[in-house]
């Protein structure tokens, strides 16, 4: 992570002053570093909710609550990538014992349902109704936990609301120790209160915790092969290699069935997911149609910071050799320079892949992971079961740098690229499976029962 981002006193206060201060700083960075910043709101609009916050700032406030109404602006851009850090919050606030709500819930048709109860004291079963948080209806609770939702459209937010509801919860609300909820189960048409304690973030249970944090690849029955890609991170060379042996093995254990799980996908470097595709793509094939790249100081530098060795940023050609430098080497400041990508081919025919592949998607399957949905779905390279993936078909990212408020010391990252899908579809729409089953469904069994056996 960036040196800019560190821990902070979350019980520490700001001025007025200074949050007014700060607040104009990230609107004013997100206006000059963000390629299309009004995407989804219009910009009077949004400046128009940011003088009301900012007039009805208190004379003073905690650097945890002006985090959580700095949140709310920022996710009002509608963009996924943009986003004010909260590991360095969290890690304080759990430091100091603080405590989290309980249970787990899942909202469900615009209710608030329990989903998992982590409370040994009171039995409140699966799928009781919570309709009051500490005096706020659940109706009230659902609006203002997506104001702290940070996926672009508003079923992809209650998903990831519902993912982890305490999260969410503590993003929202200075709630710390008890919580008092009122409830009543479907067969009852009375209300029944309890007051629980909260619990330490340690004991938390949420309904989407991974299942492993690494790429793997194995044999299903001799029938498949399974490739569970996490994410598209690490070095080049050793993840190109990992694809190289797994389709080895599937040639050699004359396996004509692959599925990819591409579930909670968290994304990375988009090329990564070209390496995989050339071996069971059909045709030339490319990531993306085009993306448009802003070319400010602060991304050259961030950009150098990731990608340059500081020992040789003083040799220019150097820039001419990464893929990426290119694209805006000799480029003019704040220039908008438009990259269209070039065909990648498959490999030949004797070293592909001729089997039937599945790609397995989910509400988690986030930007380069989404990208490679898009591009798989573009191009006929199999058939994708499960549900619309995390990210717009086109959509902003490449947040390199993090930018760090003057008088807060929050950091916050902001997109400098928007991608156009190979569709050119650049509405509020996911990437569609072809094949749609339920949350509750398994997408490793209903592709063996309904394609392979």
């Amino acid at each position: 992570m960036d040196d800019s981002i560190r821990f902070i006193e979350t019980d520490s206060y700001l001025t007025k002053k200074e949050m007014i201060n700060d607040i104009d700083t990230l609107t004013a960075t997100i206006e000059k570093i963000h390629p299309n910043p009004y995407r989804f709101i219009q910009k009077e609009r949004l400046l128009s909710k940011v003088d009301s916050l900012k007039t009805h700032l208190p004379d003073s406030l905690t650097r945890i609550n002006f985090w959580r109404l700095l949140d709310r602006i920022i996710i009002s851009y509608n963009d996924a990538h943009s986003k004010i850090e909260d590991s360095y919050v969290l890690t304080d606030y759990v430091k100091k014992q603080n405590r989290f709500f309980p249970l787990s819930a899942r909202i469900e048709k615009d209710k608030i349902r329990i989903s998992n109860n982590q409370n040994t004291e009171q039995d409140l079963s699966d799928g009781t109704e919570i309709t009051e948080i500490n005096g706020i209806s659940a109706r009230d609770i659902i609006r203002d936990l997506l104001q702290h939702a940070a996926k672009e459209t508003h079923s992809l937010k209650l998903l990831e609301i519902s993912d982890d509801f305490g999260f969410y919860l503590w993003k929202t609300y200075d709630w710390s120790s008890e919580f008092a909820i009122q409830y009543k189960n479907d067969e009852s048409t009375f209300l029944d209160s309890i007051v629980l304690k909260g619990v330490k973030w340690g004991s938390r249970k949420n309904s989407a915790k991974s299942e492993t944090d690494s790429n793997s690849f194995k044999i299903l029955n001799n029938d498949a092969g399974l490739l569970k890609i996490v994410n598209f991170n690490g070095d080049e060379n050793e993840i190109k290699n990992f694809f190289k042996q797994s389709f080895r093995s599937l040639a050699e254990h004359n396996i004509s069935h692959l599925i990819l799980d591409f579930r909670r996908h968290s994304g990375g470097t988009d090329s990564y997911g070209e390496h995989l595709a050339k071996y069971f793509a059909k045709e030339p094939f490319r990531k993306l149609s085009k993306a448009y790249w802003k070319i400010t100081p602060e991304f050259k530098e961030a950009f150098d910071r990731r990608f340059v060795p500081e020992t040789i940023r003083w040799f220019k050609p150097i820039y001419l050799v990464n893929e990426y430098s290119r694209i805006f080497y000799g480029a003019k400041q704040n220039e908008m320079v438009t990259v269209n990508y070039e065909l990648k081919q498959p490999l030949p025919e004797e070293e592909r892949f001729h089997g039937n592949v599945y790609l397995i998607t989910d509400h988690n399957t986030f930007s380069a992971g989404s990208i490679f949905a898009e591009m798989f779905k573009y191009y006929n390279m199999g058939k994708i079961i499960g549900q619309p993936t995390g990210n717009l078909y086109s959509f902003n990212g490449f947040a390199l740098a993090n930018f760090t408020l003057p008088h807060s010391k929050l950091s916050y990252q902001v997109s400098s690229v928007y991608n156009v899908a190979n569709n050119q579809e650049e509405g509020l729409k996911s990437v569609e499976p072809d094949d749609s089953i339920g949350l509750e469904e398994d997408p490793l069994e209903y592709i063996i029962d309904t394609y392979i056996r």
